[in-house]
């Protein structure tokens, strides 16, 4: 197609470089991709360091896979099996099945042949250009594409893949109205959870956090949550026995990296019946002193959770279409590519006198 694009490699060792790439033309029954937009997240922290995470993952990689962009060139069968066309504006789902394996046929399972972009193919396969933190990025066929809606921009709209994760999590753990929601850890996903549990009707909803986290407890409650807590200033399980009257919580989403945190999540639940939702990655960290008992007593589910599922993909991007306000108050801080280092010191929390309660790479035009 001509011309060059710009993208940031992470070379797995707490280092990346700025490259230039030759625009990709669109593979066969794909496209080309301009990305808009992508966010960062905690995983990307982890690739930054060269800590993999995901199947099959690749290093040196351009990274990135909560992904905005509009439509630069698209092959005629392309555009017509997906219903799309230059300029249209798409969120991408990272995830790309074969269709063609066993458990794809069977419509159950891990595709043996996955690909997810800004992890499975690396900086040298095929052109380079495969995730967010370049400002070009090839469609394979087989892409779930969504169209976006042209209400919100797209760095707002990047919230898209974090808020289909947390729609999935609540669906797992059977969140719904009359249920007494607690979110633990108020980073940008679990505020989304926190959101999403909103959104399924939850009577009320408390988000946790520590001391440091004033700017996180502050959008919980701009995103409608009706309480929060400062774990390190109150008895959290005290607390919530206040407010709740007593009952607890039917539902506690454990969104930390810290695994104290489980054994809290079990003394939060509600005497019958509750679900922990686990989410927070603890870095392969032995959960001490854990009473499994109570699990038993309690008659309680625990669910673990990962990911999304393509249902809530589209489910979160007609979210965002229909609440805009979400994905606004979401917003936070945007970056550019010459300033990844100062997205990732945000995500490690180690910027000075700077918090974000998400952070976007935002390609210029």
């Amino acid at each position: 197609m001509g011309g060059t694009a710009r993208a940031a490699v992470f070379l797995g060792d707490g280092t990346y470089e700025v490259r230039e790439f030759a625009i990709p033309a669109p593979p066969p029954g794909g496209a080309v991709l301009k990305v808009e937009a992508v966010g960062m997240c905690g995983s990307d922290v982890m690739q930054f360091h060269g800590q993999k995470h995901v199947p099959g993952e690749a290093s040196p990689v351009v990274p990135g896979h909560e992904i905005v962009g509009r439509i630069h060139a698209i092959t005629p069968e392309s555009a017509a099996a997906w219903g799309l066309a230059e300029g249209d504006r798409v969120c991408v789902d990272e995830i790309v099945k074969c269709g063609r394996c066993k458990t794809c046929l069977a419509g159950a399972g891990l595709c043996t042949n996955l690909r997810l972009y800004g992890y499975t193919m690396g900086a040298d396969h095929e052109g380079g250009l495969w995730g967010g933190y370049g400002e070009y990025l090839r469609l394979l066929p087989n892409t779930h594409l969504m169209k976006a809606p042209e209400s919100l921009t797209a760095a707002e709209l990047t919230v898209f893949e974090p808020l289909a994760n947390a729609l999935n999590w609540v669906a797992s753990v059977r969140v719904s109205p009359g249920d007494r929601v607690v979110v633990q850890g108020p980073g940008h996903q679990g505020l989304l959870c926190a959101a999403a549990a909103l959104a399924c009707g939850a009577s009320q909803v408390i988000v946790t956090g520590t001391g440091a986290d004033e700017l996180r407890l502050k959008t919980a409650l701009a995103l409608g949550a009706h309480h929060v807590i400062d774990v390190e200033a109150e008895d959290v399980v005290a607390r919530v026995g206040e407010l709740t009257g007593g009952s607890m919580a039917s539902v506690v989403m454990d969104l930390t990296p810290v695994p104290a945190a489980f054994r809290t999540a079990l003394d939060l639940t509600a005497l019958s019946g509750a679900r922990v939702a686990l989410a927070g990655l603890k870095h392969f960290t032995p959960v001490d002193g854990v009473l499994v008992d109570l699990i038993s007593l309690k008659n309680m589910s625990i669910q673990g959770c990962a990911g999304s599922t393509p249902s809530s993909m589209e489910q979160a991007v007609r979210l965002l279409a229909d609440r805009p306000e979400i994905a606004r108050t979401m917003a936070g801080t945007h970056v550019g590519l010459d300033d990844v280092e100062h997205g990732i010191a945000l995500l490690e929390r180690r910027a000075a006198g700077e918090d974000a309660v998400h952070v976007s790479l935002v390609h210029e035009d």
